[in-house]
């Protein structure tokens, strides 16, 4: 009887590990091959509030329940979307080292914050409007926080992956932070946030995924 041994019994794994020893043998690092969530949730982000900044200054009529629809949609679209990648799509090579899978529970980690930071909202928005907190006040918070977070996500990721280039994308959505603290409360602040989410995870996911390999070399 033929006798199976561990490489024929996990081919995925003899690739993944053929792969990261053809890269250390040339002297590379594996390329991060995430970049399709960046790109996923900056595009449904980003939408979401070009949409919020278009009802909040009335350029569209939406109304109380039309204003939160797009978060929603987006949030269950970008959940949903993610999973799906995740089951179903063949892991590409290299998605088992050591950066790419800081990259991938960093970036899970920004989600699942952000994700529950406004749920909490959700609860306690108007919880504050005796001290002269406007009801809907607090939600202006998101895109400080998120860019923030943003930061120290991709600071984390270049560290990780040795991806020096996207430290530039840390300290722009840093910058981004910033200038959402100066928008507390204003329309414009949506607006700031879909150009922020197009910069800061639409570009450098496209970056990203135009680098990642597409078979065991």
């Amino acid at each position: 009887m033929k006798e199976t041994t561990k490489d024929t019994a996990n081919p995925d794994l003899a690739s993944e590990l053929a792969y990261v020893r053809s890269l250390a043998e040339e002297g590379r690092d594996a390329p991060l091959v995430g970049g399709i969530y960046y790109v996923l949730w900056g595009a449904l982000m980003g939408a979401a509030s070009a949409f919020a900044f278009l009802g909040a200054s009335d350029v569209i009529s939406v109304g109380a329940v039309g204003m939160t629809a797009p978060w929603v949609i987006a949030g269950i679209l970008g959940w949903t979307l993610s999973l799906l990648i995740g089951r179903n799509g063949r892991p590409k090579p290299g998605a088992m080292t050591l950066g790419n899978r800081t990259a991938q529970s960093v970036w899970f980690s920004v989600g699942v914050s952000m994700t529950v930071f406004w749920l909490a909202l959700m609860i306690v928005h108007d919880n504050f409007t005796a001290y002269g907190v406007p009801a809907y006040f607090l939600f202006s918070l998101m895109f400080p926080i998120a860019f923030g977070v943003y930061g120290v996500a991709f600071f984390a990721t270049a560290v990780a992956a040795r991806l020096s280039w996207l430290k530039a994308f840390a300290a722009l959505s840093w910058a981004f932070c910033v200038l959402s603290m100066f928008l507390l409360g204003s329309d414009v602040q949506f607006l700031a946030g879909s150009a922020g989410c197009l910069l800061c995870a639409v570009l450098p996911g496209a970056m990203l995924m135009r680098g990642e390999p597409k078979e065991i070399v």
